[in-house]
């Protein structure tokens, strides 16, 4: 019994049999790909918790920084207080500065200080 090389033989398939269910073979499911069903709700989770760390720290930080920034307000307000006071004076002493050192200005500024007046000048007292 010799057989051809070319000759192959035939596979017929068996039709499956009516009452009885075929049943594949599980093959266990690799801890890669059971992670990899996973990964969107991990990758979720984990921007979340980032996200939510961060507005923890910035939470943080505003809080040590409103009382900060309070402080300076209260200085800066202070110092503004402080500025127009000594312009205020500067203004004054200024102006009396130029008035005491005007040539135009000085008999009336004798006058003021010493009662002295001038010989030519007459008090006029006003009487009802």
């Amino acid at each position: 019994m010799s057989r051809s090389p070319s000759r192959r033989p035939s596979i017929v398939p068996l039709p499956p049999a009516r009452g009885r269910l075929r049943r594949r073979s599980r093959r266990r499911a690799s801890p890669w790909r059971r992670l990899a069903r996973h990964t969107p709700a991990l990758e979720l989770g984990a921007r979340l918790g980032v996200n939510g760390f961060v507005i923890l720290a910035a939470a943080a930080s505003l809080n040590r920084l409103v009382p900060h920034l309070q402080g300076q307000v209260e200085q800066l307000e202070t110092a503004r207080h402080a500025l127009d006071q000594a312009q205020t004076a500067n203004t004054r002493l200024r102006s009396d500065f130029d008035r005491y050192f005007d040539p135009a200005q000085t008999g009336r500024v004798i006058q003021e200080q010493t009662g002295y007046r001038v010989p030519s000048e007459r008090q006029v007292v006003w009487t009802d």
